[in-house]
């Protein structure tokens, strides 16, 4: 019983950090979305603008999990042709007379 109330909450937690995740990824698309055409404040110490130092951190940021997920996704994909190709070598019968059912004796 123990076991199974584990999972259920390992299941909840890993729920919970993929939702945040995707919650994160779309209130940054929809921050650079609103503030494209912003008007620049150059206020900050350095005389930057600090939207435009927000926007560009999301971008790089975004840009980073774009290459993770496309790396994991090519990684999957081999893995899952290794696996269809293992289970096709396997699977192969080779012609023997035992299968073909050919006499050996005259």
């Amino acid at each position: 019983m123990r076991t199974s109330n584990r999972q259920g909450a390992k299941r909840i937690t890993t729920l919970v950090f993929l939702l945040c995740f995707l919650m994160v990824a779309l209130l940054s698309e929809a921050f650079i979305l609103t503030h494209a055409n912003h008007a620049h404040d150059h206020f900050d110490v350095g005389g930057e603008c600090v939207v435009c130092a927000h926007i560009h951190s999301i971008e790089n940021l975004l840009k980073q999990i774009g290459i993770a997920a496309t790396g994991l996704s090519m990684a999957w994909i081999g893995l899952f042709a290794a696996i269809l190709l293992l289970f096709r070598v396997s699977t192969f019968r080779f012609p023997t007379p035992v299968r073909l059912k050919t006499r050996l004796n005259n």
